[in-house]
């Protein structure tokens, strides 16, 4: 992945509060929606949210699995960290 995506998928305030919901765990859309807007002061629309976690989604931040147990759609991070190659300008995931 390009630093610039990175930096780009970074950028909202939005998106790096949904990475923190789910560090802890991973979790269905809706369950995102309503952890976020009870852990954030900047209450989001449930569209907003859904959009968000497609864009993370597209830039490898998040693993879209389907949950057998709950027979939803859950969201979980793809890694911990991200390595930054400054030289060849690259990002990776990494454990």
């Amino acid at each position: 992945m390009e630093i610039e995506e990175v930096a780009k998928a970074l950028s909202s305030d939005t998106r790096l509060n949904i990475l923190k919901v789910l560090a802890e765990g991973e979790s269905s859309a809706v369950n995102v929606y309503k952890a976020y807007n009870e852990r954030f002061p900047d209450r989001r629309e449930r569209t907003t949210i859904y959009r968000e976690l497609e864009v993370l989604y597209k830039c490898n931040f998040l693993v879209k699995l389907y949950s057998e147990d709950s027979k939803e759609i859950v969201y979980r991070l793809s890694a911990r960290s991200i390595n930054l190659d400054l030289i060849q300008q690259t990002a990776h995931a990494g454990p």
